[in-house]
């Protein structure tokens, strides 16, 4: 849970940019979105936003599981605390060890999202390395890595290392905030997606257009595209 009026959020002003964007819109292909974070607030203007573990854990059915993780011992128990009350388990592990340890899933259908911070050198090798290793395990898995959009060159060698892995069906969605890229500056994020399902690359463009439009900086028009790697 994350607090919107916080010393952080201003000072990063991603909160402005993004989530409150997205409630100053009124296209009704982002109301899933506003209720998601609706749920966890009081009122008009939203004051708390749910990280993932909360969003993912407000779409459980009943015969759904969670588990989550959380390396450092500090963060696990924030985590912890934010979780009660939910299904989810929580571990406190290497995260790409557990990727692998976890697969395949207990039940035919599973999503895994990777949802890491970047700030290691070595994360984007790691996660190639480990998907790969995963995807061969559990071929027919979804799985969603979300990643920040910097230096466009360095990303580009990276999804080209990515394409090379060979994976079918494997989508990119980038959104570019800028309409040239801002030197040093957070330019955007994007969503590698293997085996997406066939509803949801349906359903896929009109959203874009939406979030697209919603969260467009003063100024810019921005740019999001979906482009097969596989």
């Amino acid at each position: 849970m994350y607090d919107l009026h916080g010393d952080e959020a201003g000072r990063t002003g991603e909160a402005a940019g993004g989530v409150l964007r997205a409630f100053a819109d009124a296209n009704p292909l982002l109301d899933d979105y506003r209720a998601a974070v609706c749920a966890v607030n009081e009122g008009g203007e939203p004051r708390l936003y749910p990280g993932s573990p909360r969003i993912l854990a407000q779409l459980l059915r009943t015969q759904d599981a969670l588990i989550l993780n959380e390396k450092h011992p500090e963060d696990a128990i924030a985590l912890r605390a934010a979780m009660r009350g939910t299904p989810a388990a929580v571990h406190e592990r290497d995260a790409y060890e557990l990727w692998l340890a976890m697969l395949p899933t207990r039940t035919p259908r599973g999503l895994v999202v990777v949802d890491p911070p970047y700030e290691q050198t070595d994360e984007r090798p790691r996660i190639t390395a480990t998907l790969a290793a995963a995807h061969r395990k559990w071929a027919h898995g979804v799985s969603m890595i979300w990643y920040p959009l910097k230096d466009r060159a360095a990303h580009l060698r990276w999804k080209d290392k990515l394409r090379r892995l060979g994976i079918p069906k494997f989508l990119a969605v980038e959104h570019w905030l800028y309409d040239t890229d801002q030197l040093g500056l957070y330019n955007g994020a994007g969503l590698f997606i293997i085996n997406p399902p066939f509803a949801f690359t349906q359903d896929l463009p009109p959203l874009l257009e939406a979030l697209r439009a919603a969260l467009a900086p003063e100024g810019h028009r921005g740019t999001i595209t979906a482009e097969w790697l596989g």
